[in-house]
């Protein structure tokens, strides 16, 4: 008789199983690519949505549907799988929404001291590698935060451009 496989599972992300309230501030379009270059500082918006998470796959993965309205007027849409592999200690972080091509690439990363943070390397439009850093931090039963920067020399420098502060609906 062959025995149940039961996974070593992190439960890094379990606070954040459930329905929230979601304070978006995220840097407006391309500002961070054109005024890097410039040197000025980009311009901020703010806008709110809902972010759901539930566990799937008996707590091997986390799912997460985004929804919120751009102040463009624009309905979007985000869907990310966190999924733990017990063999190197890390999450996988997959997004995907309604406004971007399709890219499977995940982010890698784990939790250390109660913040985890996650890293990928992607091309910009003209074929320069682009550092990606999502940090997840101050989890607790009612609020989290969620930050998102990039680097253009190889992470030796970080530009935070998106930041989420949730709220427990």
């Amino acid at each position: 008789m062959t025995e149940k496989y039961i996974p070593n599972i992190a439960h890094d992300f379990d606070l954040l199983i459930g329905t929230w309230k979601v304070e978006n501030r995220r840097k407006q379009g391309n500002s961070l690519l054109a005024d890097q270059a410039l040197g000025n500082e980009a311009t901020w918006e703010e806008f709110y949505g809902r972010d759901r998470f539930e566990k799937q796959l008996d707590g091997r993965a986390i799912v997460e549907h985004w929804e919120a309205t751009l102040p463009s007027g624009e309905h979007a849409l985000g869907l990310s799988i966190k999924a733990y592999e017990s063999a190197t200690g890390q999450w996988s972080i997959i997004w995907i929404d309604n406004r971007n091509p399709l890219d499977y690439r995940p982010l890698y990363g784990r939790f250390e001291n109660g913040v985890g943070t996650f890293f990928q390397v992607i091309e910009t439009s003209d074929g320069q590698p682009l550092h990606v850093r999502f940090i997840w931090d101050e989890l607790t039963e009612t609020t989290a935060r969620w930050q998102q920067a990039f680097s253009f020399d190889e992470g030796k420098h970080w530009e935070t451009n998106w930041i989420m502060k949730f709220t427990r609906e």
